[in-house]
């Protein structure tokens, strides 16, 4: 039996890198490795994604596993801007500054949450979307 083969392609999006593929997880793994410094890393998903996809996360990407967990409720309903700002709360409370590194583990409704709490936040703090 071959040993399955991973390919990771790196493509580019307004200067930032997209990662796609098998192997994805430890691209960003890498990646992790090369930030410098003291960094705080939270993981935004909803109670499905965080029960069911966090440990493949972790398994694959272990920097991430000290990282602070936002639970949001799953469906639409969470593209609140009341969601949001317990979201901007609890990154004010975790001493959240702009050199955090936001991870949106879960579908539509967690990345574009995510996305947006990550880009009001201080003007905007650093954001990975791991779409499920």
């Amino acid at each position: 039996m071959s040993a399955a083969r991973t390919e990771v392609r790196e493509v580019w999006a307004n200067g930032h890198p997209v990662y796609l593929g098998p192997g994805s997880l430890a691209a960003l793994q890498q990646r992790l490795d090369g930030i410098d410094g003291d960094v705080l890393h939270l993981v935004l998903g909803d109670s499905n994604t965080l029960r069911h996809c966090l440990p493949e996360l972790l398994r694959h990407v272990p920097a991430l596993r000290e990282a602070e967990l936002i639970e949001v409720p799953p469906g639409e309903a969470s593209k609140d801007i009341r969601v949001c700002s317990d979201i901007w709360r609890h990154l004010l409370e975790r001493g959240a500054d702009r050199q955090a590194l936001h991870v949106c583990l879960g579908g539509g409704v967690v990345t574009d949450l995510g996305g947006f709490v990550a880009g009001t936040y201080k003007r905007g703090i650093r954001f990975v979307n791991v779409p499920t």
